[in-house]
């Protein structure tokens, strides 16, 4: 067990009807001045903004509108953000939306006390404002975790480039899986598959803990939902347990005490700054692929996962064993009907692009193998 702090400051609000329950309160803490962030018009046409509107309007806010976040947020999104948020001396942003929404909100706060270019601060020169924005998240697309930590990802589009940039933390999270019960299978199912993601880059670190333990309840559970909806069981109970789970990754408890390798969190991320595509979706594609090139580097850690999440209990050797393991959740994700190539997702990946993510990429050293980019170029087009 390595040495660690931990904290983990976020408030979360669980349950039906949370925003007029809860929300009303939470804003007697803040000025008039409240910037409702969005992606596109669905939370109109759901409901959810105008259930919004009517608390903002009893505590007599005055609304700041900023829609239009898309699915991967652009650093110039950001900068729009920041202008508003500072012309109109906005005390609190609340962000209604998924891992995308919330992102973007966490890096227009980084930047709302600063008069320099935020990405030049934290990238180049590793600065990280003391003084940041306030914003606070109601979640209406669960998957990511983004609402309990304080990194978000962004695209700096004129460079080619997707990073992580670190902003605050939410004042508070307001979870009614109610809000998630609309969102189609299409769309909720990567973000599901992001959730596990998180758990398996974690459980794949090097070192075995208490925090591993803790995390195969979780992946456990986030399989077992997950097959649920696949087998038409779509609750309320389901995506609730769905969505807490997501939540729950990102709290970083499974990662206390050992580092994590996510190394395919890196790929996607220097991929995702050409393709935008959908970050859960490519992650279905890459993971595997990934897995196949590294696990031969920690057999018995795979084997376990392979008996221990994926159920299978064949009498086989260790290596055979954490090979069916990978097979299985190649076989989750099909079920899943999560595409498996990028031909299938409907982008093409040249050889220049794969050659260029595979050089510009952050490498991992805490995983079962450190690849060369020369074999992270090759994995990606496995991935075609």
């Amino acid at each position: 067990m390595k040495d660690f702090v931990y904290q983990m400051p976020v408030k979360v609000y669980f349950g039906k009807n949370s925003v007029k329950r809860y929300l009303k309160d939470e804003l007697k803490h803040y000025g008039k001045n409240i910037m409702l962030a969005y992606g596109q018009e669905s939370i109109k046409r759901n409901g959810i903004y105008d259930e919004v509107i009517e608390v903002l309007g009893e505590c007599g806010k005055n609304i700041i509108d900023f829609p239009g976040i898309s699915a991967n947020p652009t650093y110039e999104k950001v900068l729009d953000g920041i202008k508003l948020y500072k012309e109109n001396n906005v005390d609190l942003i609340l962000a209604i939306g998924g891992g995308s929404v919330i992102d973007c909100c966490k890096v227009i706060c980084s930047g709302t006390d600063i008069n320099e270019d935020i990405w030049e601060a934290q990238l180049e020169k590793g600065v990280i404002p003391e003084n940041m924005g306030n914003f606070a998240v109601i979640l209406t697309l669960s998957g990511a975790g983004a609402e309990m930590d304080c990194l978000g990802a962004v695209t700096y589009e004129k460079r080619h480039e997707k990073k992580t940039l670190t902003g605050p933390y939410a004042k508070f999270v307001i979870e009614d899986p109610n809000y998630i019960m609309t969102v189609p299978l299409k769309v909720f199912m990567p973000g599901v598959f992001d959730s596990l993601t998180h758990c398996m880059e974690t459980y794949f670190g090097k070192t075995t803990n208490v925090s591993d333990l803790l995390n195969e309840g979780l992946m456990k559970d986030i399989i077992y939902n997950m097959r649920e909806l696949i087998h038409g069981n779509d609750s309320l109970e389901v995506r609730s347990n769905l969505m807490w789970d997501s939540s729950l990754v990102q709290t970083f408890l499974f990662n206390v005490g050992k580092p994590g390798d996510f190394q395919a969190h890196k790929i996607e991320n220097a991929l995702g700054a050409y393709s935008h595509g959908t970050h859960g979706q490519q992650l279905a594609v890459i993971q595997p692929a990934y897995y196949r090139a590294v696990y031969k580097g920690d057999i018995s850690k795979f084997a376990r996962f392979s008996r221990v999440i994926m159920e299978i209990h064949d009498k086989d050797s260790e290596e055979n064993i954490a090979l069916k393991g990978i097979e299985a959740l190649e076989k989750l994700i099909k079920e899943a009907q999560l595409s498996t190539t990028f031909t299938e997702l409907g982008y093409e990946l040249t050889e220049d692009i794969a050659r260029t993510v595979s050089q510009t990429c952050e490498i991992s050293n805490t995983g079962p193998r450190e690849l060369t980019r020369e074999e992270i170029y090759e994995l990606l087009l496995r991935c075609k």
